[in-house]
């Protein structure tokens, strides 16, 4: 148990911890503002040297100190590039499964002209069959 006396004792130790966090709060705030200017202009030296026509990503990410992802995020044109020949595919739709309601089967909204086959019918469950004679 704390008595009052320790009590007063914790608190100013607690003070002194204080008063040396303080002045190296300053300094990051300081250094984290210089590191921030120099990202930005590390930055905008990739983007420029991003432009040379034969700049290459890889050789850009080890000089600047960044991973080749970060470097064609920043100059997009060193990235893969699809061949212009290359024929465009059409795109693919998907109709989601139709609905069934109360037993009879519905498109969902949107899916006009779509030919939705009906599912198959019930059967009932009867008696065992018995052979006759």
């Amino acid at each position: 148990m704390i008595t009052a006396k320790g009590y007063q004792e914790g608190l100013a130790a607690l003070r002194a911890v204080r008063d040396e966090i303080k002045p190296l709060e300053r300094q990051l705030a300081k250094v984290q503002a210089e590191l921030g200017k120099l990202h930005a202009t590390r930055d905008q030296k990739v983007q420029e040297l991003g432009q040379f026509e034969k700049a290459k990503a890889d050789r850009l990410a080890t000089s600047a100190g960044l991973s080749v992802i970060d470097v064609v995020a920043l100059a997009p044109s060193l990235g893969p590039q699809e061949p212009a020949s290359a024929p465009a595919e059409p795109p693919v739709t998907v109709f989601p499964p139709p609905m069934i309601i109360q037993g009879r089967t519905r498109p969902h909204r949107g899916s006009r002209n779509l030919l939705v086959p009906r599912p198959p019918p019930r059967l009932r469950h009867s008696s065992p069959h018995r052979p006759t004679r």
